[in-house]
């Protein structure tokens, strides 16, 4: 697989800075184009509901105002883009089909997380920032979507991505449908790390293959890979895993998303969103 379409959604709000930055650095060093995509809320939204007793004029008050902000940070997400393209030195207005390091800017109206499901479906990767530390279960609507709806891996980042990423990467290995799919996707990382590193938990509901198998296909690749089978203990999960992808070295995680059902994700805490907030490195994660 090659990454020639690289999709990152902003929202014009402080901090997205970061998100563009590692975008960049990843589409030069594969050489791919990056979408920077804005959904422009429809003001008709900011009414919808509104209690009785509303005024015509009241009304028209809130969807201009509503108006008003999505265009400010329409603005500001566009100043942003054009500040980092040009400091990248990202070729800009090309055409599909045109190989190197390229951008554009695109907006359109409507809902972010259903825009992100849909424009998510034709990128080869998406990158999100890290969602803020709100003490909610799920991650916020438009990187749920593209999660669960886009079909596509989605790489979040805690912070902007060094130039030097991916050399040591860990696989949260469970045997699942999502996490062979999430190696598989994410390939050409795998192939450009220095190392690579399969963690498995041995209390754990293994789906699949075993890690050991994993390596034996990463090999095939020619990714250097090795398998490390972690004792069960009194931590989640997810805790887990991000310890071991520490004491590894590792500096980018692959890992399956929503591998388990709602109802055990309900007894046993989800994986997927404990990871996404407390997650000091990039994951790649696919449903």
């Amino acid at each position: 697989m090659s990454l020639r379409k690289i999709l990152v959604p902003l929202a014009g709000h402080q901090g997205e800075a970061a998100v563009l930055e590692s975008a960049f650095r990843v589409a030069r060093r594969f050489q791919s184009h990056v979408e920077a995509f804005y959904a422009a809320p429809d003001p008709r939204d900011a009414v919808a509901f509104v209690g009785e007793g509303m005024t015509s004029g009241m009304i028209e008050q809130i969807m201009a105002a509503a108006e008003r902000d999505g265009g400010e940070r329409g603005g500001a997400a566009r100043r942003l883009f054009d500040r980092l393209a040009a400091e990248h030195g990202a070729a800009l207005n090309v055409s599909p089909g045109r190989h190197g390091f390229s951008a554009s800017f695109t907006s359109r109206v409507g809902r972010e997380d259903e825009l992100m499901a849909e424009r998510g479906r034709l990128a080869d990767l998406i990158l999100a920032g890290k969602p803020p530390a709100t003490g909610e279960v799920s991650p916020p609507p438009a990187l749920e979507a593209a999660l669960r709806e886009a079909g596509r891996p989605v790489l979040v980042v805690p912070q902007a991505l060094q130039e030097s990423f991916g050399r040591v990467i860990a696989i949260a290995w469970n045997g699942s449908v999502e996490v062979s799919r999430a190696v598989a996707l994410s390939l050409p990382f795998l192939e450009a790390a220095e190392r690579v590193v399969v963690l498995s938990v041995e209390d754990d509901t293994v789906y699949g293959p075993r890690a050991g198998d994993a390596v034996d296909y990463l090999t095939w690749h020619g990714v250097k890979a090795e398998s490390a089978a972690l004792p069960a203990s009194d931590r989640t999960l997810g805790q887990t895993l991000l310890a071991a992808a520490a004491a590894a070295g590792a500096d980018f995680m692959v890992q399956g998303a929503y591998t388990r059902s709602r109802m055990r994700r309900l007894i046993f805490g989800g994986v997927t969103g404990e990871v996404l907030a407390h997650t000091t490195i990039p994951v790649l994660m696919t449903h």
